[in-house]
């Protein structure tokens, strides 16, 4: 059996000719990399496998809370800008972004009230 390959960083995927089999490039701390082609049954018990071990802590990872974001507007169209992060930004029409932040302000209130358990 082959040493362990400690893979850290997913370099390239993509779906072979036929779309059967998926293709994952991986490379280690040291850049030496290698290519894994996994067929649907191999998939699908790796999915199983990632929402059984994630199945407590989804609800964590599945909420992005960011620590940076803007608030603008177009120059050349009526646009309100709203980005978070450095990913690209949300153009909204003046009343989508008027609803928004009615919703937002609501939620905000609910959060506000809302007595939350502690976790140990």
């Amino acid at each position: 059996m082959a040493d362990k390959f400690f893979a850290e960083l997913i370099t390239s995927s993509e779906f072979d000719g036929a779309g059967e089999r998926l293709e994952i490039t991986v490379s280690n701390s040291t850049g030496g990399s290698q290519t894994l082609s996994l067929g649907p049954d191999a998939l699908a018990a790796l999915a199983e496998i990632v929402l059984e071990r994630s199945a407590p802590h989804s609800r964590e990872r599945l909420t992005k809370i960011p620590k940076r974001y803007a608030v603008g507007h177009g120059r050349h169209e009526p646009f309100v800008m709203l980005r978070f992060e450095d990913e690209p930004a949300y153009g909204l029409s003046a009343s989508q972004a008027a609803d928004l932040a009615e919703a937002l302000l609501e939620e905000a209130e609910t959060v506000a009230d809302t007595r939350y358990a502690m976790r140990q």
